[in-house]
């Protein structure tokens, strides 16, 4: 005890040493001309030798700055920059506990006759709405992606999922040139691409679609444009990977990349078992057709297999993306990815219900395996000749197969009878969806100054045929249900078709004044075509035709608006937008089998309005959801003897109002940033489905309109950043959220209202310490409460609490230690569910060969085996706790080579 006192003292006291040879440097930048001070110069102390960062600030409103910490044992310069003005560039003679106020330092307009110091450039330049980053100012070690550099930069956080918030806003989509890379998703880059091949990052606002600003500041997200270096331009780049492990665990693929000039083209691949790709969900399942399952609450960077949904999925997937731009006026981009995804899917299910004066319980499991094999093909086509004009051109085309075999078995009871009933069933599926739709843009700036014209078209075009094989068996011990065999064949035929044209006209009509026409037509169709067939035995074929169960359904929808709007400048920051819009819908609903059509005309106006400022936004809008045709349908359709819906043609549309309010506040000089976002949603007439639920658990649902339905939600995050020092960087980031939501519901003869109330609060720390050390700790708590009104039902609350760590070390030389630990506790879990987890994941990587190219990576997932998915959740009286399969421990060697050439 005494030895650890004693390190812990001798730890202090050399930071303490530390501590004394720093100092402070101060000043104020100025016009040299007006003698104004300078709001957003960049201020930068970099390291004599080398340039790199050592700190760096911008200048506040007042034009001044304070950069703190700086030692005085190496030799550093100052470096001052402001677009459009020349850089002032000064050693400094430090001393220790003496701050160096450097006074007003004037900047004066550069011309073309001055001259740029080469190799001392200012670490970062704002340059109106663009930030951008020199990467020399910023070291990383050899062998880093971009992910690690993007860490080192100034008001940028990476967060454990491989999102990138910069100054507090998501990124939308991450370039390489300016070109698409694999689609939107940047975690495609930023995981697999060196970061050495970075000459400088550029961040900017996502205008592409929003050319006349029409979103507002404090909704925009960001992009992040990566310029790489010259000798990239002429080169092949790229890395292979393959290993394997326990449990029959392996994982193989590799990127690479060949640059000419102009012209990029790139191909990408991966196979494994381990529920993991290094992309997100979403770009997976738009480029490839496949998501990603695994345990629960844990924290996931894509090292690591897991994320949650349950299922144990092994994938092979391919690509290429292809770029070339003609000049600087035509851009060509060109995707193609092949994806096949074999999900294995275990889960249970609890429920207890109370109905009818006793308590149903039912426990039921469910098997699947569910196999895909999708091609998507996406481009893009932009032209900008000019200042004045931009036309894009956007087509997609997915074909996607899939094969699917599920067996379920439930068993209930209740506080009366220990055996209401057994039921199996077993469904094999085949199905086959293609797709197709294109987004086009036209954009021209008129004569007059704020004049312009904006149209707009999309379509879409969706088929989906599929075969399914039914079989069901339901053993009844309950006078109130009979027991019943049923083995079917439903055949089905599903197209969707939809398209709008949208053209926007702004006309200033006077300096603060813009009126802004809209209008859109917009027409969709929707053909559900099914027959469903029972086995007859006499003919040993599927030739029983079930009328009930079929269906021919088409539904037609014309849609014409105007939108006249005012938008009102009413300060240089502050603008008042406010519109009513005039729609016309025709909506046509053919059910065929004899049953009458339901056409239905709807005028209407919405109005709305939205006021911006600098720092936020408060927006009001209107729209009339549909009722479902399926729900419209008039008949009963019984699909076993324990599940019986019935349709309702007198369904009115429901209008849905909405008020939004969005904060956003980020302070450069501290490296603060404040987010708030809140909204309120209400309708007066949503559809819910009524239950009529007897003892023996048989359920006959129905669709009625009711009022009623709010949703309100509010949240907010604060994040602080450390990142004036080139070596320390520390960031915090503390978030919190709340939802409340309001909907009607009727349960036989109870009929009410049930509010659940969502709240949450999540911290995160992450500290660097330059590229030793990496460390980023999370703490996540969740609580539900649900509360039923008009009703004596009871009340249920739920909560969860998550911590966990993730920590990388790359100490000794070559040698990378990683490690990811996650706690995880649901204290409301049942008996029989497991309510707690450790989960600790650790890998060694040793690199080898020159300039690091080769890695062996040894890692083990889930150390202690305790990798848990259990949710539990309430609805109509009713707790529910489910339980599925995720991946367990296992063992894994992997080998990683990277390739670079590059040609003169």
């Amino acid at each position: 005890m005494l030895k650890s006192i004693f390190s812990l003292l001798l730890a202090f006291i050399c930071l303490q040493a530390l501590g004394q040879n720093k100092t402070t440097v101060k000043g104020i930048v100025a016009d040299s001309a007006s003698k104004a001070p300078m709001e957003f110069a960049t201020v930068a102390v970099v390291n004599a030798k080398d340039t790199s960062l050592v700190s760096y600030t911008l200048t506040d409103k007042n034009g001044t700055f304070k950069l703190s910490g700086i030692a005085v044992d190496k030799p550093v310069k100052i470096i001052i920059s402001f677009v459009g003005y020349n850089t002032i560039r000064q050693n400094l003679h430090l001393q220790k506990e003496l701050i160096t106020d450097l006074k007003t330092i004037y900047l004066s307009g550069n011309t073309l006759m001055d001259v740029i110091i080469s190799g001392e450039r200012s670490p970062v330049t704002v340059k109106k709405d663009t930030i951008e980053f020199n990467t020399e100012a910023f070291k990383t070690r050899p062998n880093a992606v971009v992910e690690e550099l993007l860490k080192k930069l100034p008001g940028v956080q990476v967060n454990v999922d491989g999102s990138i918030l910069v100054n507090g806003k998501s990124i939308s989509k991450l370039l390489i040139d300016g070109k698409q890379f694999f689609g939107d998703d940047p975690k495609v880059a930023t995981k697999n691409l060196d970061a050495d091949l970075v000459a400088k990052i550029q961040v900017y606002d996502d205008r592409e679609n929003d050319p006349d600003h029409l979103v507002s500041n404090s909704e925009v997200s960001k992009i992040i444009n990566l310029k790489l270096k010259s000798k990239i331009k002429k080169s092949t780049l790229g890395k292979v990977y393959a290993g394997g492990g326990s449990r029959d665990r392996y994982e193989a693929g590799g990127i690479l990349s060949n640059f000419r000039d102009t012209l990029q083209v790139s191909l990408i691949g991966l196979a494994n078992n381990l529920n993991r790709t290094g992309f997100s969900g979403q770009e997976l399942y738009t480029m490839g057709g496949f998501d990603r399952s695994g345990g629960g609450g844990q924290i996931y960077d894509g090292t690591f297999g897991g994320r949650g949904y349950g299922g144990i999925e092994s994938v092979a997937s391919g690509g290429v993306n292809i770029n070339n731009n003609y000049g600087k006026k035509l851009k060509l981009n060109l995707t193609y990815f092949f994806t096949h995804s074999d999900n294995l899917y275990n889960g249970t299910n609890y429920i207890e219900q109370t109905v009818a004066n006793t308590t149903l319980i039912n426990n039921s499991r469910n098997m699947s395996n569910n196999k895909s094999n999708k091609h998507a093909i996406g481009g893009l086509v932009e032209w900008v000749p000019d200042t004045m004009m931009r036309i894009r051109y956007e087509p997609k085309v997915n074909l996607n197969y899939q094969n699917n075999r599920n067996e379920n078995s439930n068993s209930s009871s209740n506080s009366l009878l220990p055996r209401l009933s057994e039921s199996a069933g077993l469904n094999t599926s085949n199905a086959n969806n293609s797709g197709f739709s294109h987004n086009f843009m036209y954009y021209r700036r008129l004569k007059k100054k704020g004049e312009s014209i904006n149209i707009t078209h999309s379509l879409q075009i969706n088929s989906n045929n599929n075969e399914d094989f039914n079989k069901y068996r339901l053993e009844s011990f309950s006078a109130e249900v009979r027991s019943e065999t049923q083995d079917r064949f439903r055949e089905g035929w599903n197209k969707s078709n939809s398209g709008d044209l949208s053209v926007t006209y702004n006309y200033p009509l006077s300096k603060k004044l813009t009126l802004e026409l809209n209008s859109v037509t917009r027409f969709y169709s929707n053909t559900d075509l099914a027959s469903t067939f029972e086995y007859n035995p006499s003919t040993m074929l599927y030739d029983f035709f079930l009328t009930n169960l079929s269906n021919d359904l088409q539904r037609n929808v014309f849609i014409q608006s105007l939108r006249p709007q005012l938008f009102y400048k009413i300060t240089k920051d502050y603008s008042l937008r406010v519109s009513v819009k005039g729609e016309y819908q025709d909506v046509r609903n053919e059910f065929n089998f004899g049953y009458e059509d339901i056409n239905r005309k709807y005028y209407n106006f919405y109005p709305s309005f939205r006021f911006d400022a600098p720092s936020f936004s408060l927006s009001y809008d209107e729209r009339l959801d549909l009722p479902g045709i399926s729900q419209m349908q008039p008949i009963a359709r019984q699909y076993n003897q324990l599940y019986t819906a019935i349709g309702n043609p007198d369904l009115r549309a429901n209008l849905v109002r909405t008020l939004n309010l969005n904060v956003y506040k980020y302070i450069p000089s501290k490296q603060i940033n404040f987010n708030l976002y809140s909204g309120y949603i209400f309708s007066n007439n949503g559809v819910l489905q009524r239950s009529n639920v007897n003892s023996a658990g048989a359920t006959v649902a129905s669709f009625v309109n009711r009022g009623g339905y709010r949703n309100g939600y509010l949240g907010m995050s604060v994040g602080k950043q450390f990142k004036k020092s080139q070596k320390w960087q520390v960031g915090l980031n503390t978030s919190a959220r709340t939802n409340l939501n309001q909907r009607p519901f009727i349960l036989n003869a109870d009929e009410g209202f049930q509010n659940s109330l969502d709240i949450g609060f999540g911290e995160n720390i992450n500290l660097n310490y330059g590229d030793l050390l990496s460390l980023n700790a999370k703490y996540d708590f969740y609580k539900q409460m649900t509360r039923y009104k008009d009703v004596d039902f009871a009340k249920v609350n739920t909560y969860t609490h998550s911590a966990g760590g993730e920590f990388s070390l790359r100490w000794p030389k070559r040698i990378i230690l990683d490690a990811n630990y996650t706690y995880f506790y649901n204290p409301q879990i049942g008996q029989g569910f497991q309510r707690s987890s450790h989960q600790l994941n650790l890998a060694l990587s040793i690199q080898m060969l020159k300039k690091d190219r080769g890695q062996l990576k040894l890692s083990v997932y889930d150390l202690f085996d305790q990798n848990i998915s259990i949710n539990r959740y309430a609805f109509n009286n009713a707790i529910g706790i489910s339980d599925r399969n995720i991946l367990r421990r296992y063992f894994l060697a992997t080998y990683q080579y990277k390739l670079n050439v590059y040609k003169k």
